[in-house]
Order: C-alpha cells, then structure tokens, then sequence
C-alpha cells in the first residue's frame, strides 16, 4: 500500500500551517481526507466541499481547526478557528509532519 505525507510550515507568528504533500493529490482523495487522522490526536468532523474546494472541520485538544484544499490552485493549508487554537499550531504542525496518508 502506497503512502504520502506533508511538508509542513509553520512561519513564526503565522495564523497558518502550510502543506504540500510529497506526492500530488486527486480531488477525489482530498474527498477522503477524514480516514486521514483515524488513530491520531486530531478529531476530523464535517468535511464540505464545492467546485474546487475541500473544508474539513478539525478538533485538537479541545479546539477547533479547518483544513483547507483549493483544487485550481492545489494549495493547502490549517488555520485555526479561534486565538486559542492559534496558540496551539505549533503542536498541531508536529502533528502533520507524522501523519502519513495511506492509500494516496
């Protein structure tokens, strides 16, 4: 089984975690992104997409997060949905760069 993973930023003082995965991502496997965190400390929620774009709605420590992923542009991104969340990006990024993506 194949698996990819994230090149994860997080410039100091950023509202953001930027990824870009090792290897391109389908649309369609950014659909499937929820089976992504099964085993881990983040909670993946709702999942909304449209056209071109692909939301999924995160917990971690008891705070909540989105994960961005605009299809035109492939670009990716966290952003943390309140201050306190914010104050725990630097965690969360750790936890990106360990996720692996299996079946990508």
């Amino acid at each position: 089984m194949k698996t990819n993973s994230f090149i994860v930023e997080h410039p100091q003082e950023s509202p953001q975690i930027y990824l870009t995965p090792l290897q391109p991502l389908r649309f369609e496997q950014w659909l499937q992104c929820k089976s992504w965190f099964a085993g881990t400390a983040i909670n993946a929620r709702e999942l909304q997409y449209g056209a071109d774009l692909v939301e999924l709605q995160l917990r971690y420590a008891g705070e909540a997060f989105t994960l961005h992923y605009e299809d035109y542009s492939e670009s990716c991104w966290v952003s943390a949905d309140t201050a306190a969340a914010a104050m725990l990006l630097s965690e969360l990024a750790n936890l990106f760069r360990q996720l692996e993506l299996t079946g990508s």
